[in-house]
């Protein structure tokens, strides 16, 4: 348990006019309604020079959205940058946050808002800051399952980590942070309205049940697991994300709330000693990209094999006929259309990844430059985070703590930027990682995010920096 000043805030951010959204491939379209709100949230700990954890319901975290936070809060003298961490809870179906290009009137117009909304909610938290009482625990409850090995209960890590505010002078609860790992997709790609999917449920319903209080999401090794509502289908393939069913969302939502409920009353009301701790730690470290090991007559060969494949599915003209952003969509129709059996469509989908991703690289010539990955290391009372720039896998959380050695030890992924996914060089090793979404995809090559957990652990327990 922690006395500290807190504060929280949050901002609606929905868009009233129609935007691309993030998270599949198969939508080309932009948006066509609002099923439910999106928001950014903000929690503030500490007095001069306070800690800052913002969760967007986003895809994703753009460095520059990053950037842009930090700039418009960089004139108040108590703001640190290295002090602060902004998360996506992974929405697929919340609006893009960044279009790099410039050419989406609708995106640059989000974006504005949602650089607007994470200012004022910080700056809210900030303003109501009062004395307040915080303490983390840990529940549990199962809402996903392993869409690489559906079978194997082991490969989700079913911990809930839950911090909770309580104000100082009356008892009641100001906030609560909660997290887990599983994909919000209980909205497929054939749904066209914007929604926050089950974070967005769970945050309500923990709303209701403490009146008042801010509800925070964020995704802890979310990379390689789905929700208990989803086909039982390979993450490639496109008919395992169709058939969009609210009741889905809320079931997951529900079931995920319930189980943070339960320990954050538990939390609230059971007394304890005041020796909790709260640190933050930040740093950037240089990552070689993934394909980086690849000299470029092997980049020419495995792009020249995966062409052949689509030009098998998709005709002879497809790299005149389709454009990349639509590669994708192209690639699932194919699939959808010609009803293909799992060989078949796994062999059109992983052409279609290793020709998105070698395209770019052998138009470079030469080899990948290194880039920059922020890792950011915070102890919230009991609990240990370790913030990540991407999609975390099961096995990445499970080397994060046993190197802390801590039983509330939690990566917390898609923090800060996005480097795509984030697999252990032991994924990469496993049989058919070649034909593995998670590892075909990857942001950086292998073995590269087994440092970025060891450098973690090193923040943490040695004080250290990159």
């Amino acid at each position: 348990m922690i006395r500290i000043r807190a504060g929280a805030a949050c901002r609606d951010v929905t868009p009233d006019f129609p935007v691309p959204m993030g998270g599949f491939g198969q939508r080309t379209t932009a948006s066509e309604g609002v099923h439910d709100p999106v928001r950014v949230t903000a929690l503030c700990l500490g007095d001069d020079s306070p800690a800052v954890v913002v969760t967007c319901d986003l895809i994703a975290i753009p460095g520059q959205l990053k950037s842009a936070v930090v700039d418009r809060l960089g004139a108040h003298e108590w703001f640190d940058a290295e002090r602060l961490v902004v998360t996506a809870t992974h929405s697929h179906s919340a609006p893009i946050p960044h279009d790099p290009t410039g050419t989406s009137e609708a995106t640059t117009r989000f974006t504005e808002l949602l650089v607007a909304g994470v200012v004022a909610a910080v700056e809210d938290a900030r303003s109501t800051a009062r004395d307040s009482v915080l303490s983390s625990s840990t529940g549990d409850v199962r809402i996903g399952f392993n869409r690489w090995r559906p079978g194997e209960d082991s490969l989700v890590d079913t911990r809930v980590p839950v911090v909770t505010v309580v104000d100082g002078s009356n008892g009641e609860v100001l906030a609560v942070l909660f997290g887990a790992g599983c994909h919000p997709t209980t909205f497929g790609w054939d749904n066209m309205l914007v929604s926050a999917d089950y974070p967005g449920v769970a945050k309500r319903c923990v709303e209701e049940a403490f009146p008042g209080a801010v509800a925070m999401f964020v995704n802890t090794t979310e990379g390689d697991v789905v929700p208990l509502t989803s086909a039982r289908r390979d993450a490639l393939d496109p008919r395992g994300y169709t058939g969009t069913d609210p009741s889905r969302a809320d079931l997951i939502g529900r079931m995920l709330a319930d189980e943070v409920v339960r320990v954050a009353r538990e939390s609230a009301h059971s007394p304890a000693e005041e020796t909790g701790i709260l640190r933050i730690l930040s740093a950037d470290a240089e990552v070689a990209p993934n394909n980086a090991g690849l000299d470029d007559a092997s980049a020419r060969k495995r792009l020249e094999e995966s062409a052949g494949v689509l030009r098998a599915h998709l005709g002879d003209d497809f790299a005149e006929r389709v454009p990349m952003a639509r590669l994708w969509a192209a690639s699932s129709a194919a699939v959808i259309d010609a009803d293909m059996d799992d060989d078949e469509m796994r062999d059109v989908m992983i052409a279609c990844c290793y020709y998105l991703g070698l395209t770019a690289r052998v138009a470079r010539g030469t080899s990948p430059a290194p880039v920059r990955a922020p890792l950011q290391v915070m102890v919230i009372d009991r609990a240990r985070f370790l913030f990540l720039p991407g999609e975390v896998l099961v096995g990445v959380g499970r080397l994060w703590s046993e190197l802390v050695g801590h039983p509330d030890a939690f990566t917390v992924g898609l923090a800060n930027t996005h480097l795509r996914y984030l697999p252990l060089a032991s994924h990469f090793a496993e049989d058919g990682a070649d034909r593995r979404y998670e590892t075909v995809t990857a942001g950086i090559a292998p073995g590269e995010v087994d440092r970025l957990v060891a450098v973690g652990a090193d923040m943490l327990l040695h004080g250290t920096h990159a």
